[in-house]
Formats: C-alpha cells, sequence, structure tokens
C-alpha cells in the first residue's frame, strides 16, 4: 500500500498533519494581529493574536488515528469537542462537501458520518483543505487501508 496522507506502524495507520489550509489561516490571522498592532488598533490586535494561537494549538490537537486490530478510528478534531472513537463497522458513509463563493470554490470538507452507541447518526470532520483532489486523495487512502485490512 503506497499511502501518501497517513503513517503506517503496524495495523495502526495515523494520519500525518496537513499543513496547506492551516497555514494560511493562522498566517492571516497573526498578519492581521501585526496590522491591527501597526494602526494602533490593540483591543483587535489582542483578538488575532489569541485567535491565531488557539488556531494553532487545535491544529497541533488534531489528530486521526485508524486501528484496524481494534477496527475503530480515533478523531480528535478541534479544542472543545472531545475524542471521538469510531467502530470501523458503525461507519455509514462519507462525505466530501465543497463551500462556494461567487463560484469560487474556498473549501473542502471531508466528513464521516456513523451511528453512534444510541444508534443516532452523527458526523466527525476528517479533513479540511482548499482542493476537493487533495481531500478525494484522502478518502480513498481512508477506504484503501479499510478494505486492505478486512
Amino acid at each position: 500500500m503506497n499511502l501518501k496522507h497517513f503513517k503506517q506502524e503496524g495495523k495502526l495507520f495515523e494520519m500525518k498533519t496537513q499543513y496547506g489550509s492551516n497555514i494560511v489561516l493562522v498566517t492571516g490571522l497573526f498578519l492581521c494581529a501585526f496590522g491591527a498592532y501597526y494602526v494602533a488598533i490593540y483591543g483587535l490586535m489582542w483578538i488575532m493574536f489569541i485567535l491565531g494561537i488557539l488556531s494553532f494549538w487545535a491544529i497541533a490537537t488534531k489528530k486521526l488515528k485508524i486501528d484496524m486490530h481494534k477496527r475503530t478510528l480515533d478523531a480528535k478534531v478541534g479544542l472543545a469537542k472531545p475524542p471521538v472513537t469510531i467502530s470501523i463497522d458503525n461507519i455509514q458513509h462519507f462525505e466530501l462537501f465543497t463551500m462556494s463563493n461567487n463560484f469560487f470554490k474556498t473549501n473542502a470538507m471531508l466528513s464521516a458520518y456513523y451511528l453512534d452507541e444510541n444508534g443516532k447518526e452523527k458526523a466527525m470532520q476528517i479533513a479540511q483543505g482548499f482542493t476537493v483532489k487533495a481531500m478525494q486523495s484522502i478518502l480513498n487512502e481512508i477506504e484503501e487501508i479499510i478494505s486492505n485490512e478486512r
């Protein structure tokens, strides 16, 4: 298996950190903070600086692991949400979603829909980026990992 987005350690697959859209977000927030400092709007400067640090922290703590021994998908997305463990057998489907502004695609997200222990359908974001091609590549690798390990 040739994996571009995951690191394999035995039957544990860990998603590599995605830097593309994350660098743009954090850099933009710090540039806004610097611009606000330059024009002496210190309240805005502190808000942008704190948002930049929180965004960096959220990116640093984001994890996605596929454990084929336990047949689970372990994910941690964002600061406020707790880590989630999903049985691969409970995954209903994956969804690739794009957002556009004035006919320009601005964001692509990959989500997994699954059934929780109560039988309710829930969704979890797996990856986010600018291009559909990158998200499709991640989805193809996830499906390849799951299908090869059955």
